[in-house]
C-alpha cells in the first residue's frame, strides 16, 4: 500500500472515492515512454496524476469509507441525475453500525460524497460526448 506524501484529509478521501470507482491506476508504461520523449519522469507531474496503484484508508478514516461502500446504493436522484446519498439511511446506518464520531464521519462522507458526484457527472459529460461524435458519423 502507498500513500502520497503529503496527503491531505481530503486527498485521502477523495483519493478514497477515486480508488474505489476507478480501481487501482492503470499501467502507466505508455505514459512513462511519451514522458521519456520529452524528457520528463512521472515525478515531474502534478500530484493528482501520479495516484498510487494502491490506496491506503488512514485508520481515521475507516469507518466513513465503510460507510460511503454500505451506501453504494443509496443514491438519491432527480430529473437531472444524481443529487446525493439518502441521509435517512446514511443515519440509519450509522445506527445499525454504531458508528462513533458521527459528526466528523458525517462531514467526511460529504467530502466523498462531493466527489464522487463530480466523478459520475465528468463521466456522463464524456458519455454524452462520444454520443454526439458517434451521432455525427454516418
Amino acid at each position: 500500500m502507498v500513500q502520497l506524501d503529503g496527503c491531505s484529509k481530503k486527498d485521502n478521501l477523495t483519493g478514497a472515492v477515486d480508488h474505489l470507482w476507478n480501481g487501482p491506476s492503470a499501467d502507466s508504461s505508455q505514459l512513462q515512454r511519451d514522458l521519456a520523449a520529452y524528457g520528463m519522469d512521472e515525478s515531474m507531474l502534478p500530484a493528482h496524476f501520479r495516484q498510487p496503484r494502491h490506496y491506503e484508508i488512514w485508520p481515521e478514516h475507516e469507518a466513513v469509507v465503510q460507510l460511503f461502500v454500505r451506501c453504494s446504493t443509496q443514491w438519491r436522484s432527480s430529473a437531472n441525475g444524481l443529487i446525493g446519498l439518502d441521509y435517512g439511511v446514511v443515519l440509519a446506518l450509522m445506527d445499525l453500525y454504531a458508528v462513533e464520531e458521527r459528526t466528523t464521519v458525517l462531514e467526511d462522507l460529504q467530502i466523498m460524497e462531493a466527489h464522487a458526484l463530480e466523478l459520475m457527472d465528468r463521466r456522463a459529460r464524456r458519455e454524452e460526448a462520444k454520443a454526439r461524435a458517434a451521432g455525427g458519423r454516418r
